[in-house]
């Protein structure tokens, strides 16, 4: 419910630039990746999964809210900060469940299974979003009055994750931690971060689609339409990923990637637009949950907790800098020079998937 309003809150109800929503979203970003390695650490040292979700879930519910409240662009990222601790401290526990209990041969469709329902939230929420704002109006009051609606589900949520059934830590070996993690898990680091660079906020995405014409509401239903194609396919891509490797299709959902931002520099009418949303969908459903799979392909169950860790951070390392870098490129030069920069850094990440040494035995070999 939240997500896809707040370019239109920042830029529009409080008059702020281009670069300073990239800046916000990147603050967002920031407290992900702390909160991913946090979260890492403590499962390691035996934390239990449940507890740590529920932490994570806590600090989204009171901040989410309250942006409501905020007065100033400051507020707001202050309040993405504490949402990205919520929002990164249950990666780790999460993943690292659902690996422990697929295994590896089910692994993708798993954790396609996990990505689907975690979707339908975000297919249902600026659905809703898109809906109140018909009725409440697209001013600044509408918005805040759905910021504080957003309080309902979370507290929700926060009440269903009292019925998810805890793990206790595996069993490891005290000298196992301090071996070094694979090589090619070492390489997918690298891709990730390289990826990352080319990965900023995809407020950014719906504020192009705004710049184009379409009003608060439609960008709500434009965000709940990227989500349920990534919904629908999240299942059945994670289960090819067990059947031809990961690699492949990892390789897919990141040419994917490069092509739909292509395609926002480029675009120049609204159906353009929402083609481009619905293939991002694709790339979601394709990459997400296949890496996560990947990881724990290539990474034994007692390192785990750190791998999903330390892949969590690197994938969110360079949001803040991606996303100042791209909303600072909009306001010199424009939409078409942002989004261009991104498919070019990104093709540059499917690159090093491609002819990675390491990676490709690894990949094929699933």
């Amino acid at each position: 419910m939240v997500y896809p309003l707040v370019p239109t809150f920042v830029v529009v109800a409080l008059g702020s630039s281009t670069t300073l929503l990239g800046t916000v979203e990147g603050l967002l970003a920031v407290g992900v990746t702390l909160a991913r390695l946090g979260s890492a650490r403590a499962l390691d040292r035996g934390m239990s999964p449940r507890r740590l979700l529920t932490i994570s879930y806590v600090a989204s519910l009171i901040s989410r809210p309250l942006l409501a409240l905020a007065p100033n662009v400051a507020a707001v990222g202050s309040l993405r900060v504490v949402d990205g601790l919520g929002k990164g401290g249950k990666d780790a526990p999460k993943d690292s469940l659902v690996a422990l209990d697929a295994g590896a041969g089910r692994a993708g469709r798993s954790f396609g299974v996990l990505r689907a329902l975690d979707t339908a939230g975000s297919v249902a929420g600026p659905a809703v979003a898109g809906l109140l704002l018909l009725v409440l109006g697209h001013e600044e009051t509408g918005l805040r009055t759905v910021f504080a609606l957003a309080a309902l589900p979370a507290i929700a949520g926060l009440f269903t994750l009292r019925q998810v059934r805890d793990a206790p830590p595996a069993p490891r070996d005290r000298e196992l931690p301090r071996t070094p993690l694979p090589s090619a898990f070492r390489a997918l680091l690298v891709a990730t971060v390289v990826f990352g660079l080319a990965n900023s906020s995809d407020t950014l995405l719906l504020l192009r689609a705004r710049s184009a014409g379409l009003s608060a509401a439609q960008l709500a239903f434009a965000y709940a339409a990227v989500n349920l194609v990534y919904a629908l396919l999240a299942v059945p891509l994670g289960a090819l990923s067990d059947r031809i490797g990961r690699r492949r299709l990892l390789i897919v959902g990141w040419a994917v990637y490069a092509a739909v931002y292509a395609g926002f520099a480029a675009a120049t009418s609204a159906w353009q637009l929402w083609t481009l949303f619905a293939a991002y969908g694709v790339y979601y459903a394709s990459a997400e949950g296949t890496v996560k799979a990947w990881v724990g392909d290539l990474v034994p169950v007692q390192r785990r907790g750190a791998a999903y860790g330390l892949y969590a951070a690197a994938a969110g390392l360079l949001v803040l800098p991606a996303s100042v870098i791209a909303g600072g490129l909009w306001d010199a030069a424009g939409p078409n020079w942002a989004f261009g920069v991104g498919a070019v850094t990104a093709t540059v990440a499917l690159a090093i998937l491609v002819l990675s040494p390491s990676l490709r035995p690894a990949g094929e070999g699933n």
